[in-house]
């Protein structure tokens, strides 16, 4: 299985809450980035976001281009600041290619977790609009490769 884990484009400057935006310049590079994930032959049946509003929009971005079978639907436990290890849980048993759109610390940590088994230990930086490919299943996970906008 082919677990994509995205952290959302630019958002708005302002306070860090859940209610902040993509920028202009976040919603294009979301949009790069999806088109570089079709271009790649990407297909999710679903594609799971935070609930934030810049992880919402970036994951409708990416599933008006990926249309999974399974759509796009908020998901608990990958808040920012939310444990990584609860949630590595629940990818047990999940045999079909799914997306993951949330914040730092948490996408970093959760690549960390899957790969190497501690959340310190992360083998992907991830700027805005930044795709890191996992596959694997259960708790056997590598890093197959990342992706990021292209720079405009």
């Amino acid at each position: 299985m082919d677990l994509y884990i995205v952290r959302h484009g630019e958002a708005l400057s302002g306070p860090v809450d859940a209610a902040r935006q993509l920028s202009d310049h976040g919603r294009r590079e979301v949009n790069a980035v999806a088109e570089v994930l079709r271009a790649r032959g990407v297909s999710v049946r679903q594609i799971r976001h935070s609930g934030y509003e810049r992880a919402r929009d970036t994951a409708s971005l990416i599933g008006t281009v990926l249309d999974p079978s399974a759509g796009v639907i908020e998901t608990q436990g990958i808040q920012p600041d939310d444990p990584v290890a609860p949630f590595a849980l629940t990818l047990f048993g999940e045999r079909e290619s799914l997306m993951l759109v949330g914040h730092l610390p948490f996408v970093a940590r959760l690549v960390g977790m899957l790969t190497s088994g501690n959340s310190t230990r992360t083998p992907v930086s991830f700027p805005t609009a930044t795709v890191a490919c996992l596959r694997g299943e259960d708790d056997r996970w590598e890093l197959a490769w990342t992706e990021r906008a292209p720079q405009s």
